[in-house]
């Protein structure tokens, strides 16, 4: 009897025959992935021209009336209205359409611990899709700076909301006298930034401490210093440099990596590097995907080709972006192999820990 087409192909073996059923079902779901391509533009279309915002303010509306609310073409937006109808991103009911509680929390509400406004930015170039071609055939992937400005904002989206929500009241907070010390005043650097959300998070709750985030991206460093200057913080600041600087920066009280080290073409230079970089009492907190090893080891995580996918696109790539790249990728981080790094590079201890509110990361507290 024919099954679920990804069941049936993890569990029927080399088969050689067609099953048409299974047929219909692998195309209907080949197809799936082409609408989920195309309703990712449609939403961050609708997110840069204010749709959700507007229609998370107006309550049901007609297609002429949210046209005239946002200043636009009716014929498009009632379109696009059919569109995210059509996937259950809002309610359609007597000519009026309103947003679901649940979409304005994550596209409207950029407040809200679900928001992911931004994580829909412009659909993948050709450039990137060609360089990646390139890549299988060279072996050498693209750094995250090379693709460019979009992403940066893209990347930062993807972690934003969580890093805002829980990182300092529920996930710094765990961890044995850390928050007194940084209410105290100590040294916080983090290193692989990003466009700097985690590090403001961090600058702002303890204005007694000295915040400084690193990142090889200019186009990383030029918006966090933008974030920063926006949100006035004066005890933050950002600079170009990569694990190799960390050393000049000695002594640290604290380093933060968060989703980077699966990234990195060198990783055991870069957990060397922050070791030497640690003050003796210091602690290197480091996040990293809650992978669990093989291909069949990771079939229980709900967004498995999502993960495998971005890992070629970027993750992996950056990390085969330099020859003999270790090429760990976004699921390649388990917590034996980071262990096994932690140790060659003389820490004293290394504890692992997760946390209910953040199911895609597992967190490291690394001490010398």
């Amino acid at each position: 009897m024919a099954t679920n087409g990804r069941r049936a192909c993890n569990t029927a073996g080399m088969r050689t025959e067609l099953d048409f059923e299974l047929l219909g079902e692998t195309v209907q779901n080949l197809y799936g992935f082409k609408q989920g391509e195309m309703m990712s533009a449609i939403v961050h279309v609708g997110e840069q021209l204010g749709l959700f915002t507007s229609l998370s303010r107006s309550g049901p509306v007609t297609s002429d009336e949210l046209a005239a609310a946002t200043g636009l073409h009716e014929r498009w937006v009632r379109e696009w209205l059919h569109a995210v109808a059509a996937a259950d991103l809002v309610f359609h009911e007597d000519g009026r359409f309103g947003i679901t509680p649940e979409t304005a929390a994550a596209l409207a509400d950029p407040d809200h611990p679900a928001a992911m406004i931004g994580v829909f930015g412009p659909p993948i170039t050709h450039r990137e899709i060609n360089r990646t071609i390139e890549a299988f055939r060279t072996g050498l992937g693209m750094t995250w700076n090379e693709h460019g400005e979009h992403t940066c904002h893209f990347q930062a989206a993807m972690g934003a909301a969580g890093q805002e929500a829980w990182l300092v009241p529920v996930i710094l907070d765990s961890f044995d006298g850390l928050p007194a010390r940084l209410t105290t005043g100590i040294t916080v650097v983090d290193v692989g930034c990003g466009a700097g959300v985690a590090a403001a998070a961090v600058a702002r709750a303890f204005p007694a401490s000295t915040v400084i985030g690193v990142d090889p991206s200019p186009h990383a460093i030029e918006a966090a210093a933008a974030r920063a200057a926006a949100a006035g913080i004066d005890n933050l600041s950002f600079r170009a440099g990569t694990f190799d600087d960390l050393p000049s920066m000695a002594p640290i009280d604290l380093l933060l990596t968060l989703d980077v080290i699966h990234d990195l073409p060198r990783p055991g230079a870069a957990v060397r590097a922050a070791r030497e970089s640690l003050a003796a009492d210091g602690s290197w907190i480091v996040a990293d995907i809650k992978t669990r090893g093989g291909l069949e080891d990771n079939r229980k995580i709900p967004v498995l080709p999502l993960m495998y996918s971005m890992s070629i696109l970027y993750c992996m790539s950056s990390a085969m972006s330099e020859p003999d790249g270790a090429g760990l990728g976004t699921l390649g981080l388990t917590e034996e192999v980071f262990e096994g790094l932690a140790d060659a590079a003389g820490f004293g201890s290394c504890e692992a820990r997760t946390f209910d509110i953040d199911p895609l990361n597992r967190y490291f507290e690394l001490r010398p």
